[in-house]
């Protein structure tokens, strides 16, 4: 991308804000320089070229025809995550015990969901372990600013979890099918297959296990047309919530969100086909 100077993100930066309310320019003028910085690594990294793939991708579902992300469009979502963001990560770099506490609960009480779908009496103690290594890759790691942070730190978590549970040799730690990003959980009293196994194009060569496909998964569930469905994948799979606890959320029954959800899931699998499809016929040039 030989036009994506530092000069051509800063100038993009500033036409950004200033497109938005007064208010909003006043308190975002002071974030110009870090988000130059995070768009120009994530342009190095080759971050942006993968979620630009994916946002090409036509929803079939609607008819839309193709959406590519353009650079103007990515420094927006990098603004808003930066504006969302910045004072936790900030804390976080700065060693914040209370930063680094709140984290480490929050990744704790997810690790013992996800825990207990792979082994039955999983113990708090097991789970404040995932959250201690995902705490220390973290520290490690460079925040994109192109996700949302906890849904980038429990992408982490569970990559961690499924390294463990579904690779181990002990016979005890395989209760999951390998191949899936989640094991099936139950919602209202009904099972819920696992995200990847819904999703994934068996024959395709993208593993959901690797972060960066994690990410592609995070833009094709923004891709989605429905406010509601997006919202329900995200309450399902990455908040970890029930039916009863969605529906009130949304102010919807639990049919609904049952409806919403395996509505959202046909989607979501007809985007990733176009993308796998996509990313083979790359394959052969």
């Amino acid at each position: 991308m030989p036009n994506n100077t530092p000069d051509r993100i800063r100038t993009l930066c500033r036409k950004r804000i200033a497109a938005l309310p007064a208010n909003s320019q006043k308190s975002l003028a002071s974030l110009e320089n870090p988000v130059v910085v995070i768009v120009q690594r994530n342009l190095a990294s080759g971050r942006f070229e993968r979620l630009a793939r994916v946002a090409k991708s036509k929803t079939k579902s609607t008819h839309r025809p193709p959406s590519p992300l353009s650079l103007a469009d990515y420094i927006d979502r990098v603004l808003f995550h930066v504006s969302r963001e910045k004072e936790r990560i900030d804390a976080l770099e700065r060693g914040d015990a209370a930063a680094w506490t709140r984290l480490r609960e929050l990744l704790a009480r997810r690790a013992l969901n996800i825990c207990r779908r792979y082994r039955k009496g999983a113990a708090l103690a097991q789970a404040l372990d995932f959250a201690d290594e995902t705490c220390l890759t973290i520290f490690d790691r460079l925040y994109p600013y192109d996700v949302s942070f906890e849904a980038w730190a429990t992408t982490i978590l569970k990559n961690l979890i499924l390294g463990r549970y579904t690779r181990s040799t002990d016979a005890m730690d395989r209760n999951a099918s390998p191949d899936s990003l989640d094991a099936p959980r139950i919602s209202g009293g009904e099972s819920i297959g696992p995200l990847s196994d819904l999703i994934a194009d068996r024959l395709s060569d993208l593993p959901f296990e690797r972060i960066e496909n994690q990410t592609m998964l995070v833009a094709m569930i923004e891709r989605l047309h429905s406010r509601d469905q997006r919202r329900v994948i995200v309450h399902t799979y990455f908040e970890e919530l029930d039916d009863a606890a969605i529906a009130r959320r949304l102010g919807r029954s639990k049919q609904a969100v049952y409806n919403l959800r395996q509505r959202a899931l046909v989607n979501l699998k007809e985007i990733w086909v176009e993308i796998a499809a996509q990313e083979k016929e790359g394959e052969k040039h």
